[in-house]
């Protein structure tokens, strides 16, 4: 079993929030041992744990005590993905920076700030037996495995995305490789409704994937036929991570969303019998 990591010095990050449109800043601090992944937005200690989930529409925010901080999952999925265990993040604003739309950029920062192997050795989520929920079409499973598994399918109703099938274990060079350039991806007719709802004010091609009717409209296009399920996966990374540790299990799941994902995880928290921490 691996020691838990942290690290080896701070590093600031600033850019646009995704969907607040304006200036954010994340300050990545390393942390002590045990103390997992939080968030700090003016003085108020937000844990990134499911418990402290309070929306999950087109991102995963996180609150207390009326404070929040939007749009945690790219982040999250990093830092999952990179096996980096415990990190203190200093939010300015209420978003988190979307920065190139996926974890590419995130994990070029942590390579900055180095990554610091802890005296501790890491402590597992590991499931014991299958939960599962469904919402209409939607549905997830969580079950036992040796390690972070994930199995997903997404479909579409679109000529360049339609219906899309992608499963790996996850591991520090499989998500580098597999998984972090994958950006987030929407639709150049819902826009408008989207931004109407205080939604992607500050989306650009830039920092997302966006399909017209008859396809990408970013210069390069797809950076490979597949990419939507792949940054889903990401998605569903990040939101994962919110068990507080590395998970031993496998993450099945049909037409993922962050809500569908956050009923898995509430599911798989209120039934004790079905997990262990070790």
């Amino acid at each position: 079993m691996r020691k838990q990591c942290t690290l080896q010095r701070e590093v600031t990050v600033e850019g646009v929030a995704l969907h607040g449109g304006g200036h954010v800043i994340a300050q990545l601090r390393p942390a002590p041992m045990d103390t997992g992944i939080s968030f700090e937005v003016d003085g108020v200690l937000i844990p990134a744990l499911a418990s402290n989930v309070v929306d999950t529409q087109l991102a995963t925010t996180l609150g207390k005590g009326g404070v929040r901080v939007r749009t945690v999952e790219h982040l999250l999925s990093t830092l999952y993905g990179a096996g980096i265990d415990n990190v203190h993040v200093l939010v300015q604003g209420d978003e988190v920076p979307v920065l190139d739309g996926c974890g590419a950029e995130w994990l070029y920062h942590l390579k900055q700030a180095g990554v610091l192997e802890q005296e501790e050795a890491v402590r597992q989520f590991c499931m014991l037996e299958a939960v599962e929920v469904r919402d209409g079409d939607r549905w997830a499973r969580l079950e036992s495995a040796e390690s972070t598994e994930l199995d997903i399918t997404i479909d579409f109703d679109h000529p360049s995305v339609g219906r899309q099938h992608l499963a790996l274990n996850i591991e520090p060079d499989t998500f580098a490789s597999e998984l972090s350039w994958a950006r987030t991806f929407g639709f150049e007719r819902l826009v408008p409704a989207m931004q109407r709802m205080g939604l992607v004010r500050g989306g650009s091609l830039d920092n997302a994937l966006v399909f017209g009717s008859d396809g990408p409209l970013n210069e390069g296009g797809l950076r490979a036929s597949d990419e939507p399920v792949r940054h889903k996966m990401l998605d569903v990374l990040g939101d994962l991570a919110l068990l507080g540790h590395p998970v031993c299990g496998r993450l099945t799941a049909e037409r993922p969303g962050h809500g569908i994902v956050y009923q898995l995880l509430q599911a798989v928290l209120s039934n004790s019998r079905s997990w262990k921490i070790r």
